[in-house]
């Protein structure tokens, strides 16, 4: 009898105690595996990953010139108008010496880089005037119906600014991404130079 279990433990595979252990490396493998998987489709599939689009401004509040902004006229309103938008007419230049105003755009270009499908971007230029008579803007006119404007007042003394805020809905149209996107503001001014002042920006629509 003893005999007989001796035999039957000695006819047992050694292998069977392996088992266990073999099937518990298996399954630690396949979860590292799956891990590994998992971290690479949010790193790389989600963009989780480095950035390389340019940054948006959402929102600006005020312009950061130091020059001081101008106390006198009105806020004009502008939008999308073709029937409006100024039309430049050779003047002949003040005989010299004439006081006259000198408009400035600053910036005269916003490039915004990548911008999403359905961003809306607030942005402000100064619209200076670095002459010596007061500088008048009688209408304000953007290109495009995503586009709006106002500018804070429309009589500018020499030495003084106003504040252009423009409203940009990139959603308002749908555009593809990659397509390049150039918004203009046009301001009909008194200045003999520059009679139309521009205000611009760009962007790509990623």
């Amino acid at each position: 009898m003893g005999r007989k279990n001796k035999e039957h433990k000695q006819s047992k595979p050694n292998g069977t105690d392996q088992k266990p252990k073999s099937r518990s490396a298996v399954k630690f493998l396949i979860a590292g595996v799956l891990v590994l998987g998992v971290a690479a489709a949010l790193v790389f599939g989600y963009g989780w990953g480095p950035s390389t689009s340019a940054s948006v401004p959402q929102s600006e509040t005020q312009s950061d010139s130091p020059v001081p902004l101008s106390t006198r006229g009105k806020s004009i309103s502008g939008w999308h108008d073709m029937a409006n938008i100024p039309k430049y007419t050779y003047k002949p230049p003040l005989p010299k010496g004439t006081p006259q105003p000198d408009v400035t755009v600053t910036p005269t270009n916003r490039d915004l880089g990548s911008v999403g499908s359905k961003d809306v971007v607030n942005l402000n230029y100064a619209v200076v005037n670095e002459g010596n008579e007061d500088l008048l803007v009688d209408s304000v006119v953007t290109s495009c119906g995503c586009t709006t404007a106002e500018l804070s007042n429309s009589i500018i003394p020499p030495g003084r600014r106003a504040d252009l805020k423009v409203h940009f809905d990139v959603g308002f149209h749908k555009m593809a991404p990659g397509e390049q996107v150039v918004r203009i503001v046009w301001m009909k001014t008194n200045d003999p130079d520059t009679p139309i002042a521009i205000a611009r920006l760009t962007a790509t629509i990623r």
